[in-house]
């Protein structure tokens, strides 16, 4: 299945939504996306959108077996 991801438009979505607080919505659709399509809207995300996504990840790590 092929998909035309425009993520110019996918990252102007997760920066609006980011400063206007919703991180859970940004975390949501962050997660949804494939590895290679997070990879190329990184760099067009704001500072504040970009530190929402590090902390999920930091939060979302597998917890480890004792």
């Amino acid at each position: 299945m092929s998909e035309n991801i425009d993520v110019e438009k996918l990252a102007s979505v997760l920066n609006s939504t980011g400063q206007q607080g919703k991180e859970s919505f940004v975390r949501m659709l962050w997660n949804n996306q494939p590895v290679d399509v997070q990879a190329q809207i990184m760099p067009l995300l704001n500072a504040e959108t970009r530190q929402t996504i590090e902390n999920s990840s930091k939060n979302s790590e597998p917890l480890q077996d004792t």
